[in-house]
């Protein structure tokens, strides 16, 4: 979600495009199961709900 955030980023739309297919981001159930795991502390769950709203219109 940081890059899509970013409005310095220049790949943004080729990123979105990829992401926003039957393999990308929907196929996550939202178990959290990746955040409670990662070995960085990231929360890569919530990067990818914040992605799903952007692409449904929730933009920030």
């Amino acid at each position: 979600y940081r890059y899509v955030a970013d409005s310095r980023d220049k790949g943004k739309d080729t990123r979105l495009k990829i992401i926003d297919e039957s393999h990308g981001i929907w196929r996550c159930h939202f178990a959290g199961s990746c955040s409670q795991v990662c070995p960085k502390g990231v929360d890569p769950a919530m990067g990818i709900q914040l992605l799903r709203g952007y692409l449904l219109g929730f933009r920030s």
